[in-house]
């Protein structure tokens, strides 16, 4: 009976330990770094730091009287992570930036999508004016004519500093595309993270 009672009561402290946990984080904490890949630290400071600069440097050379309508594409990763869950979320990030400056409105990704199945592009064809054409075209039918186009990229270079130890360095490019003026603008904002 005695064993009995100690395995019992070691139980509850085995299977405590096996469960993982969780808790909600205050809005005054500050984001986690990852341990093995970017995390909402890096990925945060990289977004804000590009949409930042990209918005005033386009904001800056051109006036407009009404909002401009953007294009944001999905985030081409040429990195040495895998984006998993991050690539809606780095996209929704861009998105809600260029909306809440007020000087742009975004269309819907689904539209977005639609657009390049229909027209039968991949995003770097946009790049080339009479594929550009052809996309636009697509979206002007459908009710929601774009006048910017976003290109977001990611990527990185990693140092090896010795076992288990590495520094790499994360760059997130803006590239937006102005339809009426021709003009490209480009932005881009780095983090560096330490790995041990």
């Amino acid at each position: 009976m005695k064993k009995l009672l100690s395995v019992l009561c070691v139980l509850p402290v085995l299977v405590s330990c096996a469960l993982p946990a969780g808790r909600i984080m205050k809005r005054s904490e500050p984001d986690s770094v990852g341990s093995r890949a970017a995390g909402a630290a890096t990925f945060d400071q990289l977004l804000r730091g590009a949409v930042n600069k990209l918005l005033l440097s386009h904001g800056a050379s051109r006036e407009a009287a009404i909002k401009l309508s953007v294009a944001v594409l999905r985030v081409e990763n040429a990195s040495a992570e895998e984006l998993g869950d991050w690539q809606e979320q780095i996209f929704d990030k861009i998105s809600t930036s260029v909306n809440e400056s007020g000087r742009y409105q975004t269309i819907s990704l689904r539209y977005i999508d639609a657009g390049l199945r229909e027209s039968r592009l991949r995003r770097d064809d946009l790049f080339i004016p009479a594929k550009r054409r052809v996309f636009l075209d697509v979206l002007e039918a459908a009710k929601v004519p774009a006048q910017v186009l976003i290109f977001p990229k990611l990527t990185t270079v990693t140092t090896e500093l010795g076992p288990k130890r590495a520094q790499r360095n994360y760059l997130l490019t803006l590239e937006l595309v102005d339809i009426s003026t021709g003009r490209d603008f480009r932005v881009s904002e780095e983090v560096r993270k330490a790995y041990r």
